[in-house]
């Protein structure tokens, strides 16, 4: 068979069953990303319960929340102190307490577990004058002093009496929904970070692996996550046969693959001849790719399957010359 056809770059025939594509990583984002807004929807939850006057359900959202997570919910500021809040809402006020005091062992200077437990110990002194200031304002305190609003920051705040570093301007609420959108925005915004950061790791990567393989004859050129390698001159005489110097310089591209984690295709080419078709590949181009795979099969010590054969398209030719275009090229993507 001597007569040559044009090349390609399209997808052919003849594939082996070799080393899988690397597959896409699913999209994750970053872990904690969302951390911050999770305990926001959390608080959001809660007040809608308690304003509603559900405090066994205010207290069911927020102990379920300290089971899944108790490390990042019990060092929480705004949790702790919303869970002081509930309890001092139900009248519980040693537990109310024991929250805003693990709120100042973590936050000694923080405004509310200074107030709560102020306001706490108000209510249970000793004396006449205590007790009449019980009777007077036990119920007043608990239910409108400590009731519960959210600051936009997603941060908890009193109402009532005045405290340092909290405005009547704090209640202004997110609603739930609104929260929620912030929490899919931020996920998002995570999951494109991330794969920004998968392509750019890819992309070093895959000119990493071009200097690796570049040498005398050989040009790697990186595509996308791919490294794609021609050859200075024709590796093939007429028809299928191997020059010398095809054979040295595919043996040398070989050497550099061994041990090289990556799915590799190798496109055969084929020279522009009259009255030959001008596209869809030819019999000569993949019987070149076999060949040349079987070349990389040896040098580099992969199994030939670990290869994927096909013809490229003519309109793909990598030179304008015929000569330089009865050869192959070598598409390799490096594995993460």
């Amino acid at each position: 068979m001597s007569t040559d056809t044009r090349r390609n770059t399209g997808t052919g025939t003849a594939r082996g069953s070799g080393d899988p594509a690397d597959a896409p990583r699913s999209d994750r984002a970053p872990a904690g990303a969302s951390g911050t807004l999770r305990a926001a929807l959390l608080v959001a939850r809660v007040r809608t319960a308690a304003r509603a006057g559900d405090l066994d359900e205010a207290l069911r959202l927020l102990r379920a929340a300290e089971t899944r997570d108790a490390r990042s919910m019990g060092e929480r500021r705004e949790v702790l102190d919303l869970f002081a809040r509930v309890h001092a809402q139900r009248g519980e006020l040693d537990a109310a307490a024991t929250y805003w005091r693990r709120l100042q062992l973590l936050h000694p200077d923080d405004p509310a577990a200074t107030a709560g437990l102020t306001r706490i110990a108000r209510l249970t002194a000793d004396g006449p004058r205590a007790s009449l200031a019980r009777h007077r304002t036990r119920t007043a305190v608990v239910a409108a002093v400590c009731a519960i609003a959210v600051a936009a920051t997603g941060t908890v705040a009193l109402t009532g009496d005045e405290e340092p570093g909290r405005t009547g301007t704090e209640a202004a609420a997110p609603t739930e929904r609104q929260i929620e959108d912030r929490v899919r925005q931020e996920l998002e915004t995570a999951r494109e970070n991330a794969r920004a950061e998968e392509a750019a790791r890819r992309g070093e990567a895959a000119r990493d692996l071009a200097e690796t393989l570049r040498s005398p004859g050989i040009r790697p050129q990186v595509r996308g996550r791919s490294v794609e390698v021609a050859f200075a001159e024709g590796v093939f005489s007429e028809g299928a046969e191997l020059t010398a110097e095809g054979a040295a310089r595919l043996a040398t591209l070989g050497g550099r693959l061994t041990g090289l984690k990556a799915g590799i295709t190798v496109h055969g080419h084929a020279a522009t001849v009259p009255d030959a078709p001008r596209r869809g590949g030819s019999v000569l181009a993949l019987w070149r790719a076999l060949i040349a795979a079987r070349e990389l099969s040896t040098a580099s010590g992969k199994p030939l399957t670990a290869f994927t054969t096909a013809s490229a398209d003519q309109r793909n030719a990598p030179y304008a010359s015929a000569a330089r275009n009865r050869t192959v090229t070598v598409v390799i993507t490096p594995h993460q």
